[in-house]
């Protein structure tokens, strides 16, 4: 895939894709730097530590049944992990369009957000729920 504007990525939260209500994805997986500077160094030394995913999505927010209140609602109560895949085509996963998957828990929802005469973007955040991590699929 060459640089381009992303303007079709796909969103499959739960079984449910949401793309069409999407409209900023940000995705984060990291590792917490952990110290291991020794008595007689100059200069502080690092290791890699623990990993940790999340990704973020504002939608525009849509009460219809089976979008995005519906579909994010009963998710900010549970406790049971789902999983979220977020691409950016919605062309099939492939080499050049890697999926990014991750079993996640809602940890933010804020069911309206917007003034008068605007449209309510909501922003819900889902944060790593499985040793698992983040995946990163081709196929």
């Amino acid at each position: 895939m060459a640089i381009a504007p992303l303007t079709d990525a796909y969103i499959l939260l739960n079984g449910v894709v949401l793309s069409d209500h999407g409209n900023n994805v940000t995705i984060n997986d990291e590792r917490d730097p952990v110290e291991v500077t020794a008595f007689g160094a100059i200069n502080k030394a690092y290791v890699k530590g623990l990993g940790d995913a999340s990704i973020e999505v504002t939608f525009f927010q849509d009460f219809a049944a089976g979008k995005v209140h519906q579909t994010l609602q009963p998710l900010i109560g549970s406790t049971t992990p789902v999983t979220i895949e977020v691409r950016p085509t919605s062309a099939a996963r492939s080499v050049t369009n890697p999926a990014a998957v991750l079993s996640v828990f809602l940890m933010n929802y804020s069911m309206l957000d917007g003034g008068v005469g605007e449209a309510s973007e909501i922003t819900a955040s889902f944060t790593n729920a499985s040793q698992t991590g983040m995946q990163y699929l081709t196929a």
